[in-house]
């Protein structure tokens, strides 16, 4: 399955592993990425996809536009800063630039954003088969999935609940 079939659902949530795949190659922890990170990926769970939106803009990391705080500044190599950024923001922005709107093509084209900065580091992206077989409904969106499947996925992509392996 290709991203391009993906809900927007799936796109978040591949665009939060790319993120955590970013980090953890890096050697990037903190416990406000972590919480963006877990934020990012309750959008598969959850059934309020307005309450899940406001939920991460009171996160220590936003990913639109704040300043970083300087604790997290202070994990994330210099020479990976603007790429981190810029990740950080097209991630985020995959899952909300089309909350209240019409369904466009902007978040596959953030996500491409993702994965254009995970090969600007020499970084393998995330692959796609451990997503494709959650896709639940037809609409744009998708459907909410359990708490168990979450947890699936994120042992599929070796992932454990608020740490990385």
């Amino acid at each position: 399955m290709m991203i391009s079939t993906f809900n927007k659902r799936q796109l978040q949530a591949y665009a939060a592993i790319c993120l955590w795949t970013f980090c953890h190659h890096l050697g990037i922890k903190n416990d406000s990425i972590t919480k963006l990170f877990e934020h990012l990926m309750a959008m598969l769970t959850t059934n309020s996809l307005p309450d899940w939106e406001r939920n991460g803009a009171v996160l220590d990391i936003t990913g639109r536009g704040d300043p970083l705080p300087v604790d997290v500044e202070k994990e994330i190599p210099q020479e990976h800063f603007e790429v981190f950024n810029s990740l950080l923001e097209n991630c985020v922005e995959v899952g909300i630039v089309d909350m209240y709107g019409d369904s466009t093509e902007q978040p596959i084209k953030f996500l491409e954003k993702c994965l254009n900065a995970l090969e600007r580091s020499g970084i393998e992206p995330p692959g796609v088969e451990n997503l494709s077989q959650y896709r639940v409904g037809n609409d744009p969106w998708g459907e909410a999935i359990s708490e168990f499947e979450l947890d699936e996925i994120l042992k599929a992509y070796g992932i454990k609940e608020g740490k990385r392996n």
